[in-house]
């Protein structure tokens, strides 16, 4: 029996994988049959499992059953469910600021830590491809080789 995978990656292309499980010996495969991936948000083109496709892959699967009505009613988590970097920084500041409460008592014992050495001791985020600036073009940037 045939079942839909999806998953998003960190751009945000939604990814349909439609497989079959099998189990030999104890030992659980999975085989990727069919393999779609879209852009988000994309209102326009094909659909995942069109009827063609459908058709192909009945033909080319004939000895696995496919239930197209399980496989098109399987709900697709939204995109705004997926708020992974707010939720991380979420989480850095209330590690930072529990490190921070932890180590108050230690430091009227000891010597005084400011508190922009905590910040500085967590890395920053890694900046967002589409944030960085544009790069010559290479045709335009000029020959200097020596002869």
């Amino acid at each position: 029996m045939a079942s839909l995978r999806f998953s998003r990656d960190k751009r945000g292309y939604e990814h349909f994988q439609l497989v079959e499980s099998t189990s030999r010996r104890g030992r659980t495969r999975t085989k990727v049959l069919y393999w779609f991936r879209t852009p988000p948000g994309v209102k326009v083109g094909r659909e995942p499992f069109d009827e063609e496709t459908r058709r192909a892959l009945e033909a080319k699967y004939p000895t696995i059953a496919f239930d197209w009505k399980r496989i098109l009613a399987t709900p697709i988590p939204s995109a705004d469910a997926e708020k992974w970097r707010e939720r991380r920084r979420e989480e850095r500041a209330a590690k930072r600021a529990r490190k921070a409460r932890e180590e108050a008592p230690a430091a009227t014992l000891g010597a005084p830590e400011a508190p922009e050495e905590l910040e500085a001791l967590d890395p920053p985020d890694s900046p967002d491809p589409h944030d960085l600036p544009d790069l010559p073009d290479p045709s335009d940037v000029p020959d200097i080789t020596e002869d």
